[in-house]
């Protein structure tokens, strides 16, 4: 793990690569919190925002990689408008949060069967991203700055 802080005028940035399969999760939440406050975010949001980027972590661990060791990259972006942590796995592509949804009739993608982590991350979040890709998986977490 080898993070590296980054800030200039309204702009922060954390990067890290962590171990799935080891006690990197205190590593990963303490540079969550760290980012969480850094956005100005109430304490209430701080604790939920570290509870769905844990969540994610653990659900790449045993999911895709199913409990065996792999890496994680974070990447988390602070500027004014938005809290976003980027997640890159290199385990098999999986379906992601867009598998779990049903187009309602009004547009609203509502959650179905499986996936309860994945509804705890979409209720927290602002908006939740998956990306398949062709050597694993891009997931991305926005939360929105209220101004």
């Amino acid at each position: 793990m080898r993070p590296e802080l980054d800030s200039d005028a309204g702009r922060s940035s954390l990067a890290c690569t962590l171990n799935s399969g080891c006690d990197c999760v205190q590593v990963l939440v303490s540079a969550v919190e760290v980012m969480s406050r850094r956005a100005g975010l109430s304490e209430r949001d701080v604790n939920r925002v570290m509870l769905a980027v844990d969540e994610l972590f653990a659900n790449i661990g045993r999911h895709g990689y199913r409990g065996h060791e792999g890496q994680v990259e974070m990447v988390a972006v602070c500027d004014d408008t938005e809290l976003r942590f980027e997640l890159r796995d290199h385990a098999p592509p999986i379906e992601g949060l867009d598998a779990l949804r049903v187009h309602e009739a009004d547009g609203n993608g509502a959650l179905r069967g499986g996936g309860l982590g994945l509804r705890l991350i979409d209720a927290i979040m602002d908006e939740v991203r998956h990306e398949r890709l062709a050597d694993g998986n891009r997931w991305v977490l926005i939360k929105r700055l209220k101004k």
